[in-house]
């Protein structure tokens, strides 16, 4: 990334830029200004209706909730595009995040509170495109990933790749599950929402906390956000097994600040399910997801071999 880049599109002046991060195409840099710290993200152009995040954001911290908030540029707007690619300038939060499953039990109770006002906050917001809907819950989507895997298998077999045929085949056992689930979308309640929430998205500062990365906000099965934080939060939940009365626990306090129907609950553990098969790395992608997402990877799958014996228990537990 060049400053000269930067200082020409936003009233910066940059004295350092630093490398944090570097995936699926995007970058992430820290830099130090005239003004104070920022983080620069720099984005494929693929990656569309960036400016939403900054627009949301904005819309967020006028309403009290701890964002991290975006500057606009000399353009008057959030997204800057080059040749190629685009990019935006935000706050630097000051704190650290932690790692999946270590989350204080402070930490928990705020969670469910803030994604709870979140959806509240959201109700009427308008702009957010609609993720996970009928058609991504559908056996056909299934069976047409089911058929590309078999494909793979058929492959791997004739090459004899021993390390990748059992991955093949438990993604394919995965499949074959999901594929007799019915989740029906018109009794889930929709909501907007960020889209990605999970502990990594929270910068911690003196026992409060900053969400970050809303470029996933979207309109979803507002159930799905509530319990992926959940699992990926609590420390009870480390190794892939969910514990349903921290979970119970953590729904209760999210329904204190907005609505799940009993559907909504009864329904969840499957939409889990569905949307970790779904949208998990394939297994010819694993040696290359970044060592910061390693972690994650590991405890996906796990939370999927656990959710094939214990999907119907968990649902059936959640409505005690």
């Amino acid at each position: 990334m060049n400053k000269n880049i930067i200082e020409n599109n936003f009233n910066l002046k940059v004295s350092d830029i630093k490398l944090l991060d570097k995936h699926f195409g995007t970058e992430l840099y820290l830099i130090n200004t005239d003004v104070g710290k920022y983080i620069v993200k720099i984005l494929p152009f693929y990656m569309e209706n960036v400016k939403n995040e900054g627009e949301l954001t904005e819309y967020l911290h006028n309403h009290g909730l701890k964002v991290a908030r975006f500057m606009k540029s000399k353009d008057n707007t959030y997204v800057v595009k080059t040749s190629a690619f685009q990019f935006t300038v935000q706050q630097f939060i000051e704190g650290k995040s932690l790692s999946v499953n270590t989350a204080p039990d402070w930490f928990i109770s705020k969670s469910a509170d803030f994604l709870g006002q979140t959806a509240l906050l959201l109700k009427d917001y308008e702009g957010l495109s609609i993720r996970f809907g009928k058609e991504f819950f559908s056996t056909k989507t299934v069976r047409r990933k089911m058929w590309q895997y078999k494909k793979e298998l058929i492959r791997a077999k004739k090459a004899k790749d021993v390390d990748i045929i059992p991955v093949w085949e438990e993604q394919i056992r995965h499949l074959k599950k999901i594929s007799k689930f019915h989740i029906d979308t018109k009794k889930l309640t929709y909501a907007n929402s960020h889209g990605d929430y999970h502990i990594g998205q929270a910068i911690i500062h003196n026992n409060d906390f900053t969400v970050v990365d809303w470029s996933s906000a979207c309109r979803l099965p507002i159930c799905l956000d509530v319990i992926t934080s959940y699992v990926f939060s609590s420390p009870t939940c480390a190794t892939g097994e969910i514990d349903t009365d921290g979970l119970k626990n953590y729904i209760r306090q999210f329904t204190e600040k907005f609505p799940l129907t009993e559907y909504d609950i009864k329904t969840m553990s499957y939409v889990l399910y569905f949307w970790h098969c779904m949208c998990n790395y394939r297994p010819d992608e694993l040696a290359d997801i970044p060592d910061s997402y390693k972690d994650i990877a590991k405890l996906i799958n796990n939370f999927l071999n656990w959710l094939y014996d214990h999907v119907e228990e968990l649902s059936e537990q959640l409505l005690e």
